[in-house]
């Protein structure tokens, strides 16, 4: 699961990169579009910060990789702590 998030994130970054210099710049705007709806329906409110793809200028960061990095780690760290409330109960 988390890897097909991360091949998708990289993917949309990788469009990001690709569609403006390949066709006309409005393509590039729906991938954006696109690409935040993904980012909040999978990421919930951590895919608001794909919104910088929609400020001229910040299409050279790649947020839809540093919104996945984000929500694993968060992720990872709400998983750990309910793994160690469970291990305390049975203390």
């Amino acid at each position: 699961d988390e890897l097909i998030l991360l091949a998708l994130s990289l993917l949309l970054d990788s469009l990001d990169y690709l569609i403006p210099t390949l066709s006309i710049p409005r393509v590039g705007d729906i991938v954006d579009l696109l690409g935040l709806v993904f980012a909040v329906l999978a990421f919930s409110w951590l895919g608001f910060i794909t919104l910088l793809e929609l400020i001229p200028g910040f299409d050279v960061i790649p947020s839809f990789t540093i919104t996945w990095f984000t929500w694993y780690i968060l992720r990872e760290r709400r998983l750990e702590a309910e793994l160690e409330a469970e291990l305390e109960r049975w203390r």
